[in-house]
């Protein structure tokens, strides 16, 4: 928010140059091949700074929002108004930096509250997040089809799961000694219902909703490998064994249903299928979709043509674009036997399908990484995130002292947590020196200092062993990612130019306000030059000044219509105002409205429409569930209006042609000091006319 002004100007400029046709001159340069820029190629000299192409580029694309459109596509008057300003941008900054505001405490304080809550998001997402989407599309190019055998772990602080490994050991044994997969998930399995199918799973691909030990064992191994060992979940054992991948297919897909009817049996509906299939055979998409329309009795895609999924496409692993509906097995196997423009019959509970595979999408990941994205977030990354984090303390030699732990939680009220004031008052003054949390050869946490930080946090911790866990990574966690993010700024020269760039629009901002947003005062002089020049722009809108009648019931309002008409004066109906009208508040009123514009009345609307003149009376008109006799005081027809009325029309233009003018003035002082000079043969020759 801080910056607004300069990511708002750049955006301006960027989004009315960027559809600017590029302008050819008559030597016919822009069909030569230009040369490509180097990201240290200087375009521009602030005073002591150097703008390069990198400078450009990055603020270019950002502001721009069109991360596949580069600066070196555009033309040269875009390049040379995005470098005005961005040359603009440097001048105010070095003109905060010459008043020494980088080093104003608040500023610093700011900048450094920033940077650790962005270094820890592009920490994460260098380190956890770009590499784990990346590795999820690359297994989103293939589908993969497991089967499993399901071994429940019986669940509680002191269940045995000695039992349930054995059994997934046995049952793995047996596999591996030749045994039929399928007949031992049968037999064995914990989960009748993958059990009684031999425990086959649909086609699945990354982050497609299964539990994430199932999808790294399957896709670790080959069409009829199974797993070397039992993969261990929170509640199963699971042996996988895969049988089948696939490059991953996008389809579109029509269908015509057809279901027995008064008329047509079941062998009729057969035949059908069947001559449909033939007559439809090699014919296209169109004539495919009249058919749809004329025979399906599935009306809501027989509507679009017999199109399935609104239009979209199907993948057996992700089921439709948007809603993830899937198919039936059956019309999935026939749809997938298929080739696009093939028709093909299929048999569900639903009656037969005659099916085109209308189209097929390859796999494109710049369009589903997006969506993958999201999906990891939502899955996968706190879970890599608490192992990156504990990875890490383990490399830097911190670990968590188990026997101090014990102590701590045999001290303590397990049914209690950190909440209660008095939690810790078993834990001796002996254990409380002790270190539960070592830092290598840097010291440690003591249970002492460890229960006074749990005493200053708001939330509670219960007093066992994964309560005081989370509460020490709590505490252990912002170090550690402390440590981890002090040298980004080398790591990664990209968050280093983003830390800059935050501390600059501080910068930009608070000099801003000093040179120019404090000195905008509403300059009268300025104000009336400017209304001269527009006058004509600003009018009055039609009034009319009514006094109204309001009543209920049809009839009466036309006797009462019939009796003002025939009196015509304002004392006259104001006086009848007095006497009829139902308006709460207005007999008191006479029935007066007073002046009311056209464009925000709807009384006023209504009596505009017979086009009245000054004292007639109209209606009764249908008015707010009643009926309105309005008498027409006085028009005000539209004028030109008076510098004093068109102040509030003109405030907003005024103040901007002030901001601008204060803002060259500064602008020109800084050239002064810190001149600017563009590279204008270096421009020429990298950008197009």
């Amino acid at each position: 928010m801080r910056s607004v002004s300069l990511v708002l100007a750049l955006c301006s400029v960027v989004i009315v140059l960027d559809a600017q046709p590029a302008r050819h001159n008559r030597a016919g340069n822009s069909k030569k091949t230009l040369p490509t820029p180097s990201l240290t190629t200087v375009l521009a000299r602030v005073g002591p700074e150097v703008v390069t192409y990198e400078d450009i580029e990055a603020t270019y694309l950002r502001n721009s929002n069109r991360s596949n459109k580069s600066l070196s596509s555009q033309p040269r008057d875009t390049v040379l108004e995005f470098l005005r300003l961005y040359t603009n941008y440097r001048l105010k900054v070095l003109d905060a930096i010459s008043r020494g505001y980088d080093k104003d405490s608040s500023i610093l304080a700011e900048v450094a509250a920033n940077r650790r809550l962005v270094a820890e998001t592009y920490l994460y997402e260098k380190r956890i997040i770009e590499p784990r989407v990346e590795e999820e599309l690359r297994r989103r190019q293939f589908e993969v089809k497991p089967a499993v055998i399901v071994i429940a772990i019986p669940q509680g602080d002191n269940a045995d799961t000695t039992a349930a490994y054995a059994k997934a050991l046995a049952c793995l044994r047996v596999v591996q000694n030749g045994a039929s997969f399928e007949q031992v998930a049968k037999d064995s399995s914990d989960d009748k219902e993958t059990g009684k199918n031999g425990g086959i799973l649909p086609y699945i691909t990354a982050l497609s909703g299964v539990i994430r030990e199932l999808e790294d064992a399957a896709y670790a191994l080959q069409p009829g490998q199974v797993y070397p060992q039992p993969i261990r979940t929170r509640f199963v054992y699971l042996i996988v064994k895969l049988l089948d991948k696939k490059p991953r297919e996008l389809v579109r897909i029509r269908h015509i249903l057809l279901t027995p009817t008064e008329t047509l049996d079941s062998m009729a509906i057969e035949h059908l299928a069947d001559s449909l299939a033939a007559a439809l055979k090699g014919k296209t998409a169109e004539e495919f979709a009249a058919a749809a329309r004329r025979w399906s009795s599935d009306k809501s895609s027989a509507d679009k043509g017999g199109l399935l999924g609104n239009g979209g496409f199907y993948s057996r692993s992700l089921g439709f674009d948007g809603d993830n509906r899937r198919l039936l097995p059956q019309f999935e196997d026939v749809l997938f036997s298929l080739r696009d423009g093939e028709i093909g019959i299929a048999r569900t509970v639903y009656g037969v399908h005659v099916i085109r595979r209308d189209s097929t999408k390859p796999f494109n990941p710049v369009e589903e990484r997006e969506n993958v994205r999201k999906a990891y977030r939502r899955y996968n990354f706190e879970d890599d995130k608490r192992a990156f984090l504990d990875a890490e303390k383990r490399r830097l030699g911190w670990a968590l002292r188990e026997n101090v732990l014990d102590q701590v939680l045999a001290a303590v009220n397990p049914s209690r947590t950190t909440r209660d004031s008095a939690w810790d008052a078993g834990i001796g003054a002996v254990l409380k020196t002790e270190v539960i949390y070592s830092f290598g050869a840097t010291g440690g946490l003591t249970v002492g200092a460890f229960a006074d930080s749990l005493k200053k946090r708001r939330e509670p911790y219960t007093l066992n062993r994964q309560g005081l866990t989370t509460a020490l990574n709590k505490i252990t966690d912002p170090m550690i990612i402390e440590r981890l993010t002090a040298n980004l700024e080398h790591e990664y020269p990209q968050f280093a130019r983003l830390v800059r760039e935050f501390r600059d629009g501080i910068l930009l901002f608070k000099v801003e306000d000093q040179e120019v947003w404090s000195k905008l005062k509403f300059d009268t002089t300025l104000a009336r030059a400017y209304y001269d020049s527009t006058k004509s722009r600003y009018m009055t809108e039609l009034s009319y000044d009514l006094s109204e009648i309001y009543l209920l019931s049809d009839s009466v309002a036309k006797v009462v219509a019939e009796r003002a008409r025939q009196t015509h004066t304002k004392e006259d109906f104001e006086k009848l105002a007095e006497e009829f009208t139902q308006r709460a508040g207005y007999r008191e009123k006479k029935g007066y409205w007073g002046k009311l514009v056209v464009r925000t009345s709807q009384l006023a609307s209504l009596v505009a429409k017979s086009t009245p003149k000054e004292g007639d009376i109209v209606g009764p008109l249908p008015f707010e569930k009643g009926y309105a006799i309005v008498r027409v005081n006085a028009i005000y027809p539209p004028r030109q209006k008076t510098f004093e009325e068109a102040i509030a029309d003109i405030a907003s233009a005024v103040q901007e042609i002030k901001q601008r003018q204060l803002t060259e003035q500064w602008l020109t002082s800084l050239r002064t000091r810190f001149p600017v000079r563009y590279e204008t043969a270096t421009i020429n020759k990298l950008f197009r006319p």
